[in-house]
């Protein structure tokens, strides 16, 4: 994002640009044909959409707001941002998640999980094999991608929101 759009618009311009690049890296990976077209940042990039939805999703209390210390945990600390929306419900309310193992009935404990595992384990792969083979084939978690892709989006419209009011 652009630093003067950044001053006038205030921090949320900041959480908008973390979270849109998060969008994009996931975007990147799941048309990658090869691990190696996959870059440094968009590993990073994962890593941070895993630790924040690890903070926000599994140790998450409902009576608080949304924060984004997971995307800014490079940043110095006392960065906090409040969208007044719940993870939780969010996620819950996209129609790929409900459906997401429907036949199976997890709770949603475990379809987090198994979110960010898919997520953390992804990028191990990626990590792992690059360095192994000449010619790694690409093949992300398509559906965890897709619901994580949903639920960046509806974050997205969120801090968009923000930054306009």
């Amino acid at each position: 994002m652009i630093p003067q759009a950044m001053k006038s618009a205030g921090d949320y311009a900041e959480l908008w640009s973390h979270l849109k690049s998060m969008e994009h890296a996931l975007e990147r990976v799941q048309t990658a044909a090869s691990l190696k077209e996959i870059a440094d940042l968009d590993r990073a990039r994962l890593l941070a959409l895993a630790a924040f939805l690890k903070k926000e999703l599994e140790t998450r209390n409902t009576d608080t707001d949304l924060s984004s210390a997971a995307f800014l945990a490079y940043k110095a600390v006392g960065y906090g941002y409040s969208l007044d929306v719940d993870l939780r419900t969010m996620l819950q309310d996209l129609p790929r998640f409900r459906e997401w193992l429907r036949s199976q009935k997890p709770s949603f404990a475990e379809k987090s999980a198994r979110l960010i595992n898919a997520l953390e384990g992804y990028v191990a792969k990626v990590s792992e094999q690059v360095s192994e083979r000449l010619f790694p084939d690409n093949d992300p978690p398509k559906t965890e991608f897709r619901i994580l892709h949903d639920l960046l989006s509806r974050l997205l419209q969120q801090t968009e929101s923000a930054l306009v009011a």
